[in-house]
């Protein structure tokens, strides 16, 4: 049955996707119009929440997250996610999974097969809608209505379009996990909690202890000799697979030169990435607001991003930009609370209230 998804869409089956994505394109686009004149309105009316004034890097984290939902919407629109989705993406995941995780992901893809048109467009508009409800909609309403229905669709999506980020099925450092959804929620989780956190910065203190974990996570999944990433074929395969898909050379090249070397000293590049992680482990323990310790992070999570995600999108018909992106958004973030950088307020459809008349 998946054979047939490996094949173009008929001219039909493209004139119905893009007739049901332009409809909803249009509603979503007056209700964007709808939500900013709404908003417009209400600043006038009553005061801006306490929050964006104090805790600039909420504004960052809620806008970022919107940002990286609707640029996984569009994503979703590429015509081949009719067609390729199951055979392409879905069913790879299957490989090497648990029994109950292959069932539902299974089960998923039967669900799917249904309608595909249908359920890409359904996925496709979600994920657009979260990321506008959280680009614009109100803090007290619109924004925490995303962020729940990201939750529930967050889980769907971890299970059945990532495959729980494939920790158990060979996952590791190069290859995102625990997968970026799973980080969309945790970011979801932190954002829906009180305010007062964020104003006590008791946000640093989880992200920190996060990321620890995280470290050590990945640490585990790179080093467990069952992945393979202890052999040429694995670990160097992994990276040339990224490289010979179709994209510019500026960013083919290194992982061709990083995949041959990978090839040829697996033992030695994996020993590498798994003292990293160690040591990024110890350092966010011992020295988690040092201003060197964030930038070095920041440049390893960038250099995994780039060598060992291909950015997400470039490495085939990407339907996320990875981990990374989300991880170097919620590093920006720490940096901001631990006053390693100064995020600049955000002011997106906001203007300040008018004072009262003396």
């Amino acid at each position: 049955m998946l054979t047939t998804f490996g094949h173009l869409p008929s001219r039909e089956a493209l004139s119905l996707f893009y007739t049901i994505s332009l409809l909803l394109a249009l509603g979503t686009l007056a209700y964007l119009l709808y939500a900013y004149s709404a908003s417009r309105r209400s600043v006038s009316s009553s005061p801006a929440p306490a929050i964006s004034a104090t805790v600039p890097a909420r504004d960052w984290l809620i806008h970022g997250l919107g940002a990286l939902w609707l640029l996984d919407g569009l994503l979703q629109a590429q015509p081949l996610m009719v067609t390729r989705f199951l055979g392409g993406v879905v069913a790879p995941l299957i490989s090497g999974q648990p029994a109950p995780v292959a069932w539902l992901i299974g089960v998923g893809m039967r669900l799917w097969s249904l309608s595909p048109i249908l359920w890409n467009v359904v996925a496709e508009f979600t994920q657009i809608g979260i990321g506008l409800g959280l680009l614009f909609g109100r803090p007290d309403r619109g924004q925490r209505v995303a962020l729940w229905v990201s939750l529930l669709w967050g889980t769907i999506v971890w299970i059945g379009g990532e495959g729980l980020g494939g920790i158990f099925a060979g996952g590791g450092w190069l290859t995102g996990a625990p997968g970026s959804v799973f980080l969309y929620m945790c970011a979801a989780l932190l954002l829906l909690g009180p305010r007062q956190w964020w104003e006590g910065g008791r946000p640093r203190h989880i992200l920190r202890r996060f990321l620890v974990g995280l470290w050590l996570l990945l640490l585990v999944l790179q080093a467990w000799p069952p992945a393979g990433w202890w052999t040429g074929t694995v670990l160097g395969g992994y990276v040339l697979s990224m490289a010979s898909m179709p994209q510019p050379a500026l960013f083919s090249a290194p992982l061709y030169a990083w995949a041959h070397s990978l090839a040829l000293h697996p033992v030695i590049w994996n020993a590498l990435l798994c003292a990293s992680l160690a040591i990024l482990a110890v350092l966010w323990v011992t020295r988690p607001d040092s201003r060197w310790v964030w930038w070095a992070t920041l440049l390893w999570v960038f250099l995994g991003w780039w060598l060992g995600q291909d950015f997400g999108v470039l490495g085939g018909m990407g339907t996320d930009p990875n981990s990374g992106a989300i991880l170097l958004l919620g590093l920006v973030v720490y940096g901001d609370l631990a006053g390693v950088i100064a995020l600049p307020r955000w002011h997106w459809f906001k203007r300040p209230a008018p004072s009262s008349p003396s």
